[in-house]
């Protein structure tokens, strides 16, 4: 097929003086277009290539410094099409700004990525920097389709720095049947009307910026013949002079008829002076030299506005004086006519007052204050309503009527959707099985039950606060709202309670083997009892273990946690500002105790244990046990705040886990037994440490717990230390004193383990002496000893001569 070829430019002209008479082709917005045609020896008679063209159709659109949005159209006559817009090795194609193009993270480079049903969620999408031909987005709008391809391009500058496109051998293109391509009418800068075919849609950040767009275009003319051009447009923001305002320059409002121009002077009649009360005198002057008032201060005299702005005929306009006006419509009340059948003095329309039953009367006027929704029936009290209701109903309630009665119970699995805040200490509700009580609004209720199955709950738009709860047997309790306050809790065997919110136990919770609390929840009064707590436990108060509570995240103690039995779990590390407490119950006990805790009983920390300085920690029973499967953290100076010298501290980590370190504890006293004693200053001793045999232990000194100020290295007071099997102590240089070493595992720094007071070969009864008494106790055991057996010294298996000589050996003076 035969096809012409033309090159065209245009270029920006600078923008005349007001006044000055300008040229057709002049810009009437500050830029001009003046071209140039070359066309090739293939050119026909019938197609001239009318250049580029371009409009702007929004400013500041996106977020973000000044932007500006503009479209550029390839002009054309109404009977010729574009089909493609290329670039190749003799003539690039290029979209490129001095600024930044604005990128929509929903779209993308073409047309075909713009999707109009996105809008709504993502108003800047619309304003996404794109190429196309005819098609403003996925849709093919304004054409019935979209079916724009492209080849050879790279994007990702583009999309990705908001740069420029660029390619000398690519193209985007339909193909000549697709009704894209043909040109719509469109509106130019200079306001003009055009058929032209969309090209490009660019959002651009930088008022001073420039756009420029130049490429190789091909289509068809009104015969049918392929035809090509080269052109190019660089276009900047236009100067604008809108004296009205409209967003539209002055001269294109007076050229499009938006405004008239009497005078001919270049400027919208409406922008010359207003003179609303004909008096030949500017308004604005008027009101300066006191002509005329304008109390609110709208710059238009009161007199011009008295007929419509004075409904109660007092000679003062109504935005200039203080009245009621209850349903904020600008209208003194006094000027209208209002309802009010309830009698609360309030007019109708001035309330809140629903109409469930639609009949167009307030049900409140009715006497309604419940309504089933599902049934379509209105009741006079709430309790009636849910009597005559079944599992899953949903009942509306008025507010207003919850807050006037002192109960609310439910027959059956349903829902109470009150209307408005609750605010009513004495409300006690009793929910049925999976009822739920729903606030639209804040919650203050006297107490809540549950049922003896399923899942009751309470859950409100704002906070919700309960003076008492209770949980029953096999019987969950929720509640859900901002924050939730519960004052005092009754948890029973087996029952559960969900707080979902900024969750407080603000009473005394008393909680039963086998409950659970689903919450990441702050104890500001008491819990009591034996429970599982789910999540982030904060205690402001009082924690009372009477058997096992596990905590299923991170423990921080800010009161008094006290152990009367049992274990205290918890999976994620525990910090202690407060004190904790194994208190020895010696019975009756709490529940009937039997002489104190079993071996075992205390706290298991699979993570850190973080100790505060002015915390304590008090575990005075020989079976109280620490077991901590991450860092022992503690910064404890005063030795009138720790004791666990005869508890157990075990350091149980796990296969495979990374070391894990302990702090040393105590001022170095030297190899004494003082260092023993809880009551000696600046000693805080450890009964007895054992390194389990998974674990890898380093000792650190990275807290001043002395009472030197830090100058020394602390160290570490044990009666026991044990490393199991398996284990690995790592002392770092840091001393233990200890009366009794059993290491079965690893110790790397084993010249750092000083026994105290190591026992005198010989001194068979411990008396500190070897004398004749030591002989005794040799000829008490004579002969074979197969067995474990003091008097065996020299480990032969038999007390005889030998043994007697060692004794001798060690005679003491």
């Amino acid at each position: 097929m035969p096809f012409a070829r033309c090159d065209w430019h245009a270029h920006t002209v600078t923008r005349g003086k007001r006044g000055e008479k300008r040229k057709k082709t002049d810009s009437l917005l500050g830029l001009g277009l003046v071209s140039s045609l070359i066309c090739g020896a293939a050119a026909t008679a019938e197609f001239t290539f009318q250049g580029l063209d371009y409009r702007v159709v929004e400013t500041n659109a996106v977020a973000g410094d000044f932007n500006w949005t503009v479209e550029f159209y390839v002009v054309l006559n109404g009977d010729e099409r574009l089909d493609a817009v290329a670039g190749d090795g003799i003539n690039d194609k290029r979209l490129a700004t001095s600024g930044t193009f604005y990128q929509n993270q929903f779209g993308g480079p073409t047309s075909t990525d713009i999707n109009p049903l996105l809008f709504k969620s993502f108003p800047s999408l619309e304003y996404d920097s794109f190429v196309t031909v005819g098609a403003m987005d996925s849709t093919g709008y304004p054409y019935d389709n979209n079916a724009l391809l492209n080849i050879g391009i790279d994007w990702t500058n583009f999309e990705d720095n908001g740069g420029d496109v660029y390619t000398d051998n690519g193209l985007w293109f339909v193909t000549p049947d697709d009704s894209q391509g043909a040109p719509m009418l469109f509106t130019n800068q200079n306001c003009e009307e055009k058929y032209g075919t969309l090209v490009a849609r660019v959002t651009v950040f930088g008022e001073l910026d420039s756009v420029y767009i130049g490429a190789l275009f091909q289509g068809k003319d009104n015969t049918g013949t392929t035809w090509q051009a080269t052109g190019s447009i660089e276009v900047t923001y236009p100067t604008l002079t809108d004296c009205n305002a409209n967003g539209v320059d002055d001269a294109c409002d007076i050229l499009n008829g938006t405004s008239y121009d009497d005078n001919g002077n270049g400027i919208p009649d409406e922008c010359e002076f207003p003179d609303c009360n004909g008096n030949g005198i500017d308004d604005n002057e008027d009101i300066s030299n006191g002509t005329s008032e304008d109390c609110n201060g709208n710059g238009t005299p009161d007199e011009c506005e008295m007929a419509d702005g004075d409904c109660n005929e007092n000679g003062i306009l109504d935005d200039c004086e203080t009245f009621d006006d209850c349903n904020d419509n600008g209208v003194p009340d006094e000027c209208e006519t209002f309802s009010d059948c309830n009698g609360n003095g309030i007019p109708d329309e001035c309330e809140s007052l629903t109409d469930w039953d639609g009949n167009g009367v307030a049900d409140i006027c009715e006497g309604l204050v419940a309504y089933n929704a599902t049934t379509s029936t209105g009741y006079t009290h709430v309790d009636d309503a849910n009597m005559a209701a079944s599992d899953g109903d949903v009942i509306w309630v008025q507010a207003d009527h919850v807050n006037a009665v002192t109960s609310v119970a439910h027959n059956d699995g349903l829902d109470n959707n009150c209307n408005g805040s609750v605010d009513n200490p004495s409300l006690e509700i009793s929910l049925y099985d999976g009822s739920r009580f729903n606030v639209d609004g804040d919650a203050l209720i006297g107490s809540v039950r549950s049922g003896t199955s399923g899942t009751g709950s309470v859950n409100a738009n704002g906070s919700v606060s309960v003076d008492f709860a209770m949980a029953y047997r096999n019987a969950s309790l929720d509640f859900s709202g901002t924050t939730v306050n519960v004052g005092d809790a009754l948890l029973r065997r087996d029952s559960e309670m969900g707080m979902n919110g900024d969750a407080h136990a603000t009473g005394t919770w008393t909680a039963s083997a086998g409950s659970v609390v689903y919450a990441d929840l702050t104890i500001d009064g008491n819990l009591r009892g034996t429970t599982d707590l789910m999540g982030d436990t904060t205690v402001n108060g009082e924690m009372r273990a009477t058997d096992d509570i596990l905590v299923g995240s991170n423990l921080t103690n800010n009161g008094l946690i006290a152990m009367h039995r049992g274990v205290l779990y918890v999976f994620g590390d525990l910090t202690n500002n407060g004190t904790i407490l194994g208190e020895v119950d010696g019975g009756p006990g709490v529940r009937g105790g039997e002489g104190g805790p079993v071996a075992g009983d205390g706290m298991r920390v699979e993570g850190n244990y973080n100790v505060g300085e002015n915390a304590s920690i008090y575990l005075p029973h020989e079976n109280w046990r620490l077991a901590v499967g991450g860092n022992f953290n503690v910064e404890i100076i005063d030795n009138t705040q720790f004791d666990m010298s005869i508890a157990t501290l075990d350091m149980v980590g796990h296969t495979g886990q990374d070391p894990v370190t302990m702090e040393a504890l105590s001022a170095d006293l030297g190899n004494t037994e003082d260092g023993l004693n809880p009551a000696t200053d600046c000693a805080l001793p450890i009964g007895t440490i054992r390194i389990g045999g998974a674990s890898t232990v380093e000792v650190v000194d990275d807290k001043v717990n002395d009472c030197d100020g830090g100058s020394m290295s602390n160290v570490t007071y044990t009666e026991n230390l044990i490393v199991e099997a398996g284990g690995e102590l790592r002392t770092n240089g840091y001393i233990f004193y200890t009366s009794n070493l059993d290491n079965q595992g690893v110790i790397i720094g084993e010249d750092d383990i000083i026994i105290i007071d190591p026992p005198v070969l010989g001194d068979l009864n411990g008396d500190g002496l070897v004398d004749v008494l030591d002989l005794l106790v040799i000829v008490a055991d004579w002969g074979d000893c197969s067995g474990p057996c003091d008097s065996d010294l020299n480990n032969d298996a038999t007390v005889d001569v030998l043994d007697l000589l060692i004794v001798i050996a060690n005679w003491s003076a």
